[in-house]
Parts: structure tokens; C-alpha cells; sequence
């Protein structure tokens, strides 16, 4: 059996496709909402709601929002449980949530399918995958949370055409997309996101406040102070969701003080946590391009989306497009339910279709520093571009490649994936070359390919692949990539339609041959930069057109002479061919590099 998971900093959640739809499943509690949080009592692990109670009494041997530090050299002293990574404590609640799952619905998983934010790098994308093998799952693909929780919102709308975005505010994470929803189709165009900004900097501006107002020095505090007062920050905070005004008493140290907090006070002091929310906004606009005007409506999502601060805060960007969806709290973990039935070709969800996008640029390091991106930010996946790179000295053996991700101008600024060296012969500067391919799929497998044309010498590197596929699988995905690789001029059909174009421009008139003239650039151009499915898609609507020039030709009718004018001006004038796809572009570009 096959569930879905949402991993999440605060709680996650379980659910499946089944005959009846999406179901979620209870904890022990008959909630769908286990907190991620591990303690241990000796040797024995606690997961959930009863080692979230121990963040208090016991914190020395109970660790939460390890999410934060996924693909990180971080690790918690546990008591008797030892040192564990953030990876071994998602492991544990991964365990216990597969258990869950088996106990509802008296059957063995062996596969999951697990949510992530969206912006996780590569580093924490594998984490996630590892800590599923250590919990003893298959982990067939990792889908971005924003994207679930599209995919759940439109799943319920299916009858609009909408162009929205998805603000997703968890415990310790946000993330926020565009989305393009119509039909059985839900495409996303554009990713932003703060892997460190949530609920958790809520809950700690309350206890700083508390520490600002008492005279506590909050740097001198233990662990197990700082956890009392993060948990009155938290309580505060659930409160101010219903109430404009808290009072409460908070005993610390044996003593009562008498703390009170507006909507408006609780604004203030969380001024730097709303500065940094408007960055990641600012920043998914300015990718996009587009305006609130531009967009159908904001679909609020995770447990902060809530807070009437933060709606008020949303509603001041975006006047009259917040659209709170009902189900906010398990939306992402919906969507990922919904996944494992695509993945299964299941009635009912079967013909949905879902893109994602490249959350970062993939790229290699060139001569200065620079970083040389090879797939862009925001690309369509999958994708598989190809670049070559020269040598920049006489007499150069080898060129060493230096792998990243990211956004920075400087290349080492970015996450440095891996390095590859390849041999090249001797030549003078200029003279000797490579190709670098870059393939990324929907699944997380990065393929690199580097090949030197001058002495056959080939270097191929795949990451990801140890995301407990078994090797059939990998091999039908890779099948798959390498179709992705393929020329598009090579492709017969488009052979024909180039060839079919350039005879049809001998037999036209000059307004015909004008026309083709344009149209044959333009698709030339298209193709030397479409990956195999944007060409093929591309080719279907160039066919249409010169299908049309053709029959035009026949037109001897003098009464019929203005049929060319009128097929221009009401079928083809100042169309152009539509770039979008469920597939990236790849395109072949010279750089040099040292």
C-alpha cells in the first residue's frame, strides 16, 4: 500500500487514496494532527501529543521542529536515545505515522509519497528520502507542499479556471506560489519561500516580550525556561485567533505575573517576522511578473494562516482575494493523498495532470566565480538543458567542474551539490571543449551528463536515485529522462514540416511567402531551445498553420481573393506558438570557463 505523507515542523499527517476518495487517518487520539515531536523515556521513543507535553517536563530528552535542520550537521543529545540526526527523528515519526496508517487500514505500507517545502534544496531533499528508507518505506516521490495544496483546493473546484496563489504559513515554514488551475490541469508557474520563518517566531516575539516586559534576561534562561515561556508564547498566540485581546497569568520560577497582549501590540513586536514574510512576497511577484490585479484570489493554508494578523496583513496586499480554504490545516496532507492516487492511475483522479517547477537554478561554477546556470529557477519539470564550456588555458588536460544551487551571483555562495573532473586533450586555449547536461525530473533525480566530442570521454553522475526505488523503477525513469534528451530536429515529424514549409514557400505568392517566411524562423527558433514534448506540441499547431497556406493556394475564385487576408487577420495574426508545457526547454549555448 502507498500513503501520502505531510512531514510537517509542528504536526504531520497520513493519508491515502481509497474507493471513497482521499481519507486522512487518526492517531491513537482520533486527531489527524501528530505533532512532529520526539521524546524518549530510557530507550523508548514517544511520539506526538504526549511528547509534546515533555517539551516542558522533560526537554533535555525531547527535541522538536528538527525539520528545521533536515540535510544539515545538526544532532540532538537524546538521554539514553543518544545522538540523532534531524533525519533519525523524522525516521521515528515517519514510524509512527506508517503505523497509524497499517492499523486503520489493516494493511501493510511499503511506499510513501512525502511532502516537502518548497523551497528545500537538494541537501534537504535527500534527507527527507533517507529518513523514509530508515522508517522503511519506499519513498516513490516528494512532492512541494504549496503544490499539494494547490492540488487539493482545485480538486474541489475543478469547475473554475483560476489563477491564484497558494500562501502556505506552517509551524516553521513558508512557501508561496503561483498557481494555474483549469480543467484537469493544474500547472505551477513560480515559487518563493523562507525554509526558517513560521509560527515558531510568532510563539518566540511573545516570550521575548514576556522576558522584555518581566525583566527575564531570555540569553540567561535554560533550556527548560525558554521552553515554558515558548509555550505560553504559543498558547497567547492560539488565543489572539479568537480573541482581540489576551490576558493571562503566566507562573514562571514560582512566581505569578499578569501579561497582557493586544492584536495590535502582538503586530509590533512581530514586526520583523512580517518584514521577512513581505521579502518572500515581494519576491514571488517580481519572479512571476504579475500583479494582485493579475491574480484570481490568495488561498490561505497552514496552522499561522490563520492568525487575524496575518490575514489582515494578506488582505492589505491583496484587497478582496483571500480565500481561506476550509481545510487549510489538511490541505497539503489531501494533496499528497490525491498524489498517491494519480500514481496509481485511480478512478477518479486518473486524467489530473500536475506540473512542478525547479525551485532553484542548477548550475556550475565558471571562470571568476560565476555562477554559469545551466537550468533556470522556475523551469518546468522535467527539463534537460545542455551547455558547453571551453578551456581558458593552452595545454589544458582537464576541466573540473564545480556543481551548485541556487541564486547567488557568486557561484561558491550557493550549495555546492558535487565535482566533477573530465579529461579533455591538450590543446590551445579555446580550442577543446565539453557539453554539460543538465536532467531533473519530478521524482528529485539530477542528472548530470558530460561529454568531451574530441576524445569520446564521457562522465555520467545521477543523485537522488537513493530515494529507495528499486532498480526497474529507476530504469523506466531514466527511460523516460532520456527522451528528454533527445534532438528535436531528429524527430521525423518535424523533419516533414520544415521540408513541407520550405516547398510550400517556393509555390506561394509574395504575401504567402512572407508569411511562411516568419513562421518558419520563428518555429526554427523554438525548437533549437524546446525540449522533445514543447516540440512536439509546438509542431501540432505549425502543422494546423501551413495545412491552412496550403489550401489557400487552391483559392482561383477571383470572388475568393481576399480569403488569405481573412485567414490571416481571424486565425494566425500575431499568434505565436505556445511555450507552455508539462516538459522544460533545453537549450544549447558556448560558454567558457576555467
Amino acid at each position: 500500500m502507498i500513503v501520502g505523507i505531510d512531514l510537517g515542523t509542528t504536526n504531520s499527517l497520513v493519508s491515502a487514496w481509497t474507493d471513497e476518495g482521499v481519507v486522512l487517518v487518526p492517531n491513537e487520539f482520533g486527531e489527524y494532527l501528530t505533532p512532529s515531536v520526539v521524546s524518549f523515556d530510557g530507550k523508548d521513543a514517544i511520539v506526538g501529543k504526549i511528547a509534546k507535553e515533555r517539551l516542558v517536563t522533560h526537554p533535555e530528552v525531547t527535541a522538536c521542529e528538527f525539520k528545521r535542520h533536515m540535510g544539515r550537521a545538526t544532532t540532538y543529545k537524546l538521554g539514553k536515545g543518544g545522538f540523532l540526526s534531524p533525519v533519525d527523528l523524522s525516521a521515528i515519526v515517519l514510524k509512527k505515522l506508517i503505523a497509524d496508517a497499517e492499523k486503520f487500514f489493516g494493511q501493510k505500507v511499503d511506499s510513501a509519497i512525502i511532502s516537502v517545502p518548497a523551497y528545500f534544496d537538494d541537501h534537504q531533499r535527500e534527507a527527507t528520502r533517507l529518513a523514509g528508507i530508515k522508517a522503511g518505506v519506499k519513498v516513490t516521490q516528494l512532492v512541494n507542499e504549496p503544490s499539494a495544496a494547490a492540488l487539493s483546493y482545485h480538486f474541489e473546484n475543478m469547475e473554475y479556471d483560476e489563477k491564484f496563489i497558494v500562501f502556505d504559513f506552517g509551524g516553521g515554514t513558508l512557501d508561496v506560489t503561483v498557481v494555474d488551475a483549469f480543467a484537469n490541469m493544474v500547472e505551477i508557474c513560480n515559487i518563493s519561500g523562507d525554509n526558517s520563518l513560521g509560527g515558531k517566531d510568532f510563539n518566540e516575539a511573545i516570550a521575548l516580550d514576556i522576558c522584555d516586559k518581566f525583566g527575564f534576561d531570555w540569553d540567561k534562561l535554560d533550556k527548560k525556561e525558554k521552553a515554558i515561556l515558548v509555550n505560553y508564547g504559543e498558547t497567547i498566540k492560539i488565543r489572539l485567533s479568537e480573541e482581540d485581546e489576551v490576558k493571562t497569568a503566566i507562573i514562571f520560577n514560582g512566581n505569578s505575573y499578569e501579561y497582557e497582549l493586544s492584536q495590535q501590540r502582538f503586530i509590533d513586536i512581530s514586526a520583523s517576522v512580517f518584514r521577512r514574510l513581505t521579502i518572500v512576497l515581494k519576491r514571488l511577484m517580481n519572479d512571476s511578473g504579475l500583479t494582485p490585479d493579475d491574480v484570481d484570489g490568495v488561498v490561505m493554508v497552514g496552522g499561522s494562516s490563520k492568525m487575524p494578523s496575518v490575514r489582515a496583513y494578506m488582505e492589505s496586499l491583496f484587497p478582496g482575494k483571500i480565500m481561506v480554504d476550509p481545510k487549510g490545516d489538511v490541505a497539503i496532507c489531501r494533496g499528497v493523498g490525491i498524489v498517491t492516487g494519480i500514481s496509481q492511475r485511480e478512478d477518479g483522479v486518473k486524467d489530473i495532470i500536475m506540473t512542478d517547477i525547479c525551485p532553484f537554478s542548477l548550475g556550475v561554477g565558471i571562470v571568476g566565480d560565476e555562477m554559469s546556470v545551466i537550468i533556470p529557477k522556475n523551469q518546468i519539470l522535467p527539463a534537460s538543458r545542455k551547455q558547453r564550456y571551453h578551456t581558458v588555458e593552452n595545454m589544458q588536460k582537464a576541466i573540473k567542474f564545480e556543481i551548485y544551487q541556487g541564486e547567488k551571483l557568486t557561484a561558491s555562495s550557493n550549495l555546492k551539490l558535487d565535482t566533477i573532473e573530465i579529461p579533455v586533450p591538450p590543446k590551445r586555449r579555446g580550442e577543446a571543449y565539453v557539453d554539460v547536461r543538465f536532467s531533473y525530473d519530478l521524482n528529485g533525480i539530477f542528472d548530470i551528463d558530460i561529454y568531451c566530442p574530441l576524445n569520446g570521454v564521457e562522465v555520467h553522475r545521477s543523485r537522488g536515485a537513493s530515494s529507495g526505488l528499486v532498480e526497474g523503477e529507476l530504469d523506466d525513469i531514466r527511460l523516460k529522462m532520456e527522451e528528454l534528451k533527445q534532438d528535436p530536429r531528429e524527430i521525423p515529424e518535424i523533419k516533414f514540416l520544415i521540408e513541407k514549409a520550405l516547398r510550400l514557400y517556393e509555390e506561394g505568392n509574395p504575401m504567402q511567402r512572407d508569411y511562411l517566411a516568419k513562421e518558419l524562423d520563428a518555429f526554427n527558433k523554438f525548437i533549437d531551445e524546446a525540449s522533445v514534448p514543447d516540440a512536439k506540441k509546438a509542431a501540432m499547431t505549425f502543422s494546423l498553420r501551413l495545412n491552412r497556406v496550403e489550401e489557400s493556394m487552391f483559392a482561383f475564385d477571383v470572388e475568393q481573393g481576399n480569403l488569405w487576408k481573412e485567414f490571416l487577420e481571424e486565425n494566425l495574426e500575431g499568434k505565436e506558438f505556445d511555450k507552455s508545457s508539462e516538459y522544460d526547454d533545453e537549450e544549447d549555448n558556448d560558454s567558457e570557463r576555467r
